[in-house]
């Protein structure tokens, strides 16, 4: 084995750099701190801000989707004159199953976007997401 000197840094260079790291974590330590407070201080803030807020506001085109329905209903039982019994019969088993199926769809998107659906002739101004496309596509 050859021994072969190893070189030792200068006494100053070591100095300067050992000097270096406390300085920094004397500045960085209590900025850390002062954020991490701020956060702290102002998380129930957010909180109480966040849930006073107003739920969305979202709408469906009920009428145009009655109206669809109706037009597949007459489709379905027929175009004559007089309805039998059994053609009524079915015509209002339709309607029913047609209303009971629109209801829990626009209850289920309503969960899913977090928001509160209601027909859009009911909105008198502003902008509201129109869901009438998803209900229509969730209903066939």
């Amino acid at each position: 084995m050859t021994s072969e000197a190893i070189p030792q840094p200068e006494p100053q260079t070591v100095t300067v750099a050992a000097a270096v790291q406390p300085d920094r974590l004397r500045h960085v330590v209590p900025v850390l701190l002062s954020t991490l407070l701020t956060l702290l201080a102002l998380a129930p803030v957010a909180y109480v801000v966040n849930r006073n807020l107003p739920p969305r506001l979202a709408t469906v085109d009920l009428q145009a989707l009655v109206d669809e329905e109706q037009k597949r209903t007459l489709d379905v039982i027929g175009k004559g004159g007089e309805l039998s019994d059994e053609q009524r019969a079915v015509a209002q088993q339709l309607t029913i199953d047609f209303a009971r199926k629109l209801s829990s769809t626009v209850d289920a998107i309503g969960q899913e976007c977090g928001c509160v659906i209601v027909n859009k002739a009911a909105l008198l101004g502003g902008l509201a997401i129109d869901y009438t496309d998803q209900v229509r596509a969730r209903l066939k």
